[in-house]
């Protein structure tokens, strides 16, 4: 039967305790539930080829978390049937403060306690370069230099038609930097962007400057919008197709694939987003390999 279909069953959301805290919420976990979060990950073909370094990230390191939003099986069905949408879609995610990730169960799992374990290992996958990107900034950055050239230099070179194929590793190198330190200097830090992309890329376009400015504008209003204000611009974000569309072109240029997997636009402030759709593509990669064995 093809990965994708076999269903692991999890440990039931009792008998847990409190793993972390985070934001205010509590998360439970416990060791049934790893063991049988491991059992799924050997199970899926995504994760099998590296089954001992996600073990070593999740018992050894405790820095890949499985855990409940629950505690309880009435705290379980309450969140399954009454949850708030947008809270039952996040399978997991990469805290920037704590450097940890954590897999959502209650949100991975059906109403008797299944789940799919390629999707699983998918988001571990993604979340997992998020982890490496910050925690490992210099070896991400290394690694992955030729992937990220590529992706980049398409994106810049169509969207803001260059005669010729730019220098970006300025630019990558300030997203690096820019993407796990956020702070009350937004603008400050958007403004340093601005003029980094006018000095690397207007050199070789083929738009007047009034043209040029304005587009570098509005990708910069962009990328604060999401930052900041997600439903204005989720309500904007089809008036910005041109901004965006190139991202998509950007994957199947770099990597041979479309992008099936997330919808595009954190990757003009999130150089490792890119790194993760390509986990997800491509998850025998050999650098995404290396990725794990460097965490181990």
């Amino acid at each position: 039967m093809d990965d994708k279909y076999i269903e692991e069953l999890f440990a039931v959301p009792i008998g847990l305790e409190v793993e972390a805290t985070v934001d205010g919420q509590k998360f439970y976990s416990s060791d049934g539930l790893r063991k049988s979060f491991m059992k799924a990950m050997g199970a899926s073909s995504i994760t099998s080829g590296i089954y001992n370094q996600i073990d070593t990230l999740v018992t050894k390191k405790k820095l890949l978390v499985p855990c409940y939003l629950s505690k309880n099986m009435f705290r379980f069905f309450t969140h399954k049937i009454w949850g708030r949408p947008e809270d039952k879609d996040i399978l997991g995610f990469y805290h920037m403060k704590q450097k940890r990730v954590f897999i959502l169960i209650d949100n991975n799992v059906n109403y008797i306690g299944t789940a799919k374990n390629d999707e699983m290992a998918s988001t571990v996958m993604h979340e997992c370069v998020h982890l490496y990107a910050d925690r490992l900034k210099g070896k991400f950055l290394s690694t992955f230099k030729q992937e990220l050239d590529r992706f980049y230099i398409s994106y810049f070179t169509r969207v803001f038609k260059l005669k010729k194929k730019p220098n970006v590793t300025n630019i990558i190198k300030f997203l690096s930097k820019f993407e796990y330190s956020r702070d009350e200097n937004l603008n400050k830090q958007l403004t340093t962007y601005y003029y980094l992309m006018e000095k690397e890329l207007k050199p070789y376009t083929e738009m007047s400057d009034e043209d040029f400015t304005k587009l570098l504008t509005r990708i910069i209003v962009s990328i604060k919008l999401s930052l900041v204000k997600f439903p204005t611009f989720l309500r904007m974000y089809r008036t910005n197709i041109d901004i965006y569309g190139p991202l998509d072109r950007a994957y199947q240029e770099a990597f041979g694939k479309k992008n099936t997997y997330t919808g595009v636009f954190q990757e003009l402030s999130s150089i490792s987003e890119v790194i993760c759709v390509l986990s997800e593509m491509r998850s025998s990669y050999p650098k995404i390999k290396k990725m794990f064995k460097d965490m181990a």
